[in-house]
């Protein structure tokens, strides 16, 4: 079956039951509960025999205060131990863009496993959890059923005037509530540079606790702060307090501290030049 619609709105045909839906999902960020609304303003494919939905051109879904928009949308459905229909994955191509619930994820594709509340990025794929954002180059992951983002190549996070950047970043936010958008724990992982206001800091790996303001540091590690610079194999920084401890290893610490520059005082020219009649 192929209709076309400009534009159409269908209620409730993707999900056929609501039974149906709190057992399997439908679109991230939500419980799953409730019908999917599709809008269109190309056409929209029904393949019984692949048991595929698939909207074509600016499609629209939306379920409750979630909604999923791309130039291509393909849910996968099937039926369900009480004879409704079940969405088990839903795909979706073309300046993808999914928000509600303060969380907002883009990429170029994207495709959401409704079993295992999985969704995957891929195409310069970004994530907003309330202050927090995630982006990479090559594929960003967040599992709903964990609370948990991993962006994977040229990773970059920001959180207000702070920024880590790392080849993998996982982001663990606050388990359910209001505060599930908050951010936990973020772990980067290769190459790994975290910038704060007055300080840069290099390392190979970095577990950062958001709730505690604490930053652990390991392998190579370099703390610059202006022209001075410290090298150490650890270290642990508490960024509330502004303090911080580091461990050499067997190299020991290495440090460098430039002292401030010394104005050059002016010449007293009132004094140059001065000779006896």
């Amino acid at each position: 079956m192929n209709a076309r619609f400009a534009p159409l709105v269908l209620v409730g045909v993707l999900l056929g039951a609501p039974d149906a839906a709190a057992q399997t999902g439908g679109l991230p960020f939500r419980d799953g509960s409730g019908s999917i609304e599709i809008a269109v303003d190309g056409s929209v494919e029904w393949q019984q025999k692949k048991r595929v939905f698939v909207a074509r051109g600016n499609a629209r879904a939306r379920q409750g205060d979630v909604t999923l928009r791309a130039e291509t949308i393909t849910a996968h459905y099937r039926t369900g131990e009480d004879g409704g229909t079940e969405i088990w994955r839903i795909d979706a191509e073309g300046a993808v863009r999914i928000a509600g619930n303060d969380q907002v994820a883009t990429g170029g594709k994207g495709t959401y496993d409704v079993d295992k509340q999985l969704l995957v990025l891929t195409g310069k794929p970004k994530f907003t959890s309330g202050a927090e954002r995630i982006s990479a180059s090559r594929s960003l992951e967040y599992s709903q059923a964990l609370n948990r983002a991993v962006a994977r190549g040229n990773a970059v996070a920001m959180r207000e005037d702070r920024t880590i950047k790392a080849e993998t970043l996982t982001a663990t936010f606050e388990p359910g509530g209001k505060e599930s958008d908050k951010l936990r724990r973020l772990v980067a992982v290769g190459r790994v540079v975290f910038t704060s206001p007055d300080e840069v800091f290099h390392a190979d790996r970095a577990d950062f606790d958001a709730v505690g303001e604490r930053l652990k540091l390991e392998g190579s590690v370099r703390i610059s702060q202006g022209g001075n610079e410290l090298r150490g194999q650890s270290a642990v920084l508490n960024l509330k307090t502004g303090t911080s401890r580091m461990l050499g290893g067997e190299g020991g610490v290495q440090g460098v501290f430039v002292p401030p520059a010394r104005p050059v005082p002016e010449n007293d020219t009132g004094r140059e030049g001065k000779t006896g009649n």
